[in-house]
């Protein structure tokens, strides 16, 4: 049976691990249905916390909403800000009750539909479990503005990690960080323009790997190779050379997009709505100009997949040419590529 708890991509990246993840899944869906009064909850994760733990679906659009043309996106955009703040409310209430019984948080999840918050804690001493009935027992008479907090006892993970590998890796680091000082130092030197700074990496699976990006104008790709190698040569046998070029308008246009945190928000947005069956999100600048990818799971014999690839593609352009934040990207060049179950662009 499929668990009916899912957890969110930006939960799955950070601090619960799959191991605490299917323990806490596994805890819901074992518990039995109590009678429980709904507490009231004001209070949201502090920033730093929740910026690094928490991960919910805030918002999706009604059909009156798409009928209307009101941007879906920006429309995301308020709900999800509204949200976060919510939950920053409850939690300046739950968290300091629960570090002050000597508990830690191992992981956070919000359910803003149901209005539920799920605490993963994990204690260094003592009956977690114990501990944590007793504080769920606090958190029952709090204002909570309608919130269930729910707190599920996890077990610390130790990483196992030899002296060796340790002092492997602090080599690598301090190696790749050298080297990266030294090449950039010497490519300029030698007249080429630097479009990224340098990417080194120095590791026993890799050997030295390098990343050099220059200008498309650039032709004396053969000498810089050289000079990458000649560098290089000090920290190993295993070279791998990586030179690429990329248009200068590519690169500046790149940057205003960044700026606006418009590409974030994009594909934040339509991962996130069930309306649109949105399965996947990508973009390149490069080559010029901008190409935002959005894979979905259309069948392009639909008869009605056409029509939904233009909704989607309109959702984009009205994202952009009406949000106050994409007002300096507004005349830029871009193409919305939809894409369907086969992998291939829906016209």
């Amino acid at each position: 049976m499929k668990n009916k708890w899912e957890y969110p991509e930006e939960i799955k990246k950070q601090r619960f691990t799959k191991l605490h993840q299917r323990k806490v899944l596994s805890q819901l869906d074992n518990t039995q249905p109590k009678s429980r009064k709904r507490s009231v909850i004001r209070g949201l994760t502090v920033a730093a916390i929740l910026m690094m733990l928490l991960g919910s679906a805030f918002f999706i659009p009604s059909v009156e909403n798409v009928v209307a043309k009101i941007p879906y996106i920006s429309k995301f955009l308020e709900e999800k800000e509204l949200s976060l703040k919510e939950q920053d409310r409850l939690g300046e209430k739950v968290l300091p009750i629960i570090a002050a019984n000597g508990l830690r948080i191992g992981g956070l999840e919000f359910n803003m539909e149901d209005k539920e918050m799920l605490v993963g804690v994990i204690g260094s001493s003592g009956n977690v479990r114990e501990m944590s009935n007793q504080i769920q027992n606090q958190l029952h008479n709090m204002e909570l503005n309608g919130f269930d907090v729910t707190l599920v006892p996890l077990e610390e993970e130790k990483e196992v990690q030899t002296e060796r590998s340790r002092a492997e890796i602090k080599k690598g680091q301090q190696d790749s960080k050298e080297l990266t000082t030294s090449l950039t130092k010497r490519i300029e030197a030698e007249g080429y323009e630097l479009m990224y700074p340098i990417q080194v990496r120095i590791n026993n699976i890799e050997g030295v790997y390098m990343n050099v990006i220059v200008p498309e104008s650039e032709s004396r790709l053969d000498k810089l190779k050289e000079i990458i190698r000649e560098e290089a040569s000090a920290y190993g046998d295993e070279l791998t050379v990586d030179v690429r070029q990329i248009q200068n308008k590519a690169l500046e246009q790149e940057k205003r997009w960044k700026r606006t945190g418009a590409i974030s928000n994009i594909g934040e947005a339509l991962m996130e709505t069930k309306h649109y069956p949105v399965t996947g999100f990508a973009f390149s600048f490069h080559p010029y100009p901008l190409q935002i990818i959005i894979k979905t799971s259309l069948n392009a014999k639909n008869p009605d997949a056409s029509d939904i690839a233009d909704e989607i593609r309109s959702e984009v352009d009205l994202y952009i040419e009406s949000s106050e934040e994409t007002r300096t990207i507004r005349n830029d060049q871009y193409k919305v590529i939809v894409e369907g179950q086969d992998h291939k662009e829906i016209e």
